[in-house]
């Protein structure tokens, strides 16, 4: 999902007479070079590129501004920086209000609200969605990007049936429309939603559908691959197809461990999920060790990410089970700390 909201973001810049100004050779090239390593799955370089960029920018090149910051968003939003992704979309956005530029305003509107659906603020994000598909009525890929978005916010929610809707309706018009689009990371959507309704047969085709499709476009060991390999190894331990689930994980664990610093709370993730096949086959010892890394990486990450919180009391249990009661207790206020901080700060806008 989030490949697509850049390769849209950059097609209109790159498309539209007079978006980068041609007095500024340093940061039209930074900005290339920005753009190959995203693409390329070098969130880090990208991010070193984009900041590089913004630093030989006049203050009068607000234009210029905006865009560089929308990109960066994206990267800190592959890195799973949303603090950092949240300023520096709501930089974007508010000179975007500031030009009147209504086109480019849904863009940031529409990553603000991504952002704050990952936050599980989910009443701020539908907020900012319908804002951002009020103004891309006249764009279709516009209107398809935030339509799923939507859907994903829905789905966050536990509300398939709505989040389907809203998925399908993103579809109908990337097909009739036939413009570029992440068709990849929506049918990724469509095959959760499924696998949500037990539909797992479907489920299964979408996915791999998604899987082959985002392998074409970035290649086989891309970041962007290892959210569709972390569902299909949801759905095959659902299944019981422990072995299948399994290799998924490695898979999208070895792509992720390129750049640990990076990718960590997607690796607990990936580690988490990974527990739970071994537990549902059986393999004890190795559950409770995959358990217990992904339950350390999610220690340090309690800070903006809640859904840490939830490995880490997973791990809390466990250690109960074990009879290890005091670190058990001391790891579950710690989680329940992290909760009440995540749920009291908010970043003002």
């Amino acid at each position: 999902m989030l490949r697509t909201i850049c390769s849209i973001m950059l097609w209109c810049v790159l498309g539209c007479p007079n978006a980068l100004a041609s007095d500024l050779p340093a940061y039209v090239n930074l900005l290339k070079q920005a753009r190959a390593e995203y693409f390329a799955g070098n969130f880090p370089a990208a991010e070193n590129s984009l900041i590089a960029a913004l630093r030989v920018l006049e203050p009068s090149d607000r234009r210029e501004r905006a865009t560089a910051l929308g990109e960066l968003g994206d990267v800190y939003a592959n890195e799973d920086e949303l603090p950092k992704a949240e300023r520096a979309y709501g930089e974007s956005l508010a000179i975007y209000k500031e030009l009147a530029d209504r086109d480019q305003t849904s863009r940031p509107l529409q990553r603000l609200g991504g952002i704050y659906s990952m936050e599980r603020r989910d009443d701020d994000a539908l907020r900012l969605l319908k804002q951002a598909l009020k103004l891309t009525k006249n764009n279709p890929a516009g209107t398809a990007e935030v339509l799923n978005a939507i859907g994903v916010t829905y789905y966050r929610q536990g509300n398939a049936n709505k989040a389907a809707k809203f998925f399908n309706d993103a579809f109908r018009i990337v097909s009739a429309s036939g413009l570029p689009f992440d068709s990849g990371g929506l049918l990724n959507n469509l095959g959760n939603v499924y696998q949500e309704r037990r539909r797992y047969a479907e489920a299964e085709e979408f996915l791999r559908r998604a899987l082959k499709l985002i392998e074409n476009e970035v290649g086989p060991s891309h970041p962007d691959l290892t959210f569709t390999l972390t569902s299909l190894g949801i759905l095959y331990t659902a299944t019981g197809r422990y072995t299948e689930a399994e290799n998924q994980y490695q898979r999208a664990l070895k792509i992720l461990e390129q750049d640990k610093s990076h990718f960590d709370t997607r690796i607990a993730r990936v580690l988490h999920g990974l527990s739970v096949t071994y537990a549902r086959a059986g393999r004890k010892s190795e559950a409770e060790n995959s358990l217990a890394q992904a339950a350390d990486i999610a220690r340090r990450n309690l800070a903006g990410h809640a859904e840490m919180a939830d490995i880490v009391e997973q791990y809390s249990a466990s250690l109960k089970q074990q009879g290890k009661s005091i670190e058990a207790e001391e790891l579950r206020v710690e989680a329940r700390r992290a909760r009440v901080i995540n749920g009291l700060v908010i970043a003002a806008h």
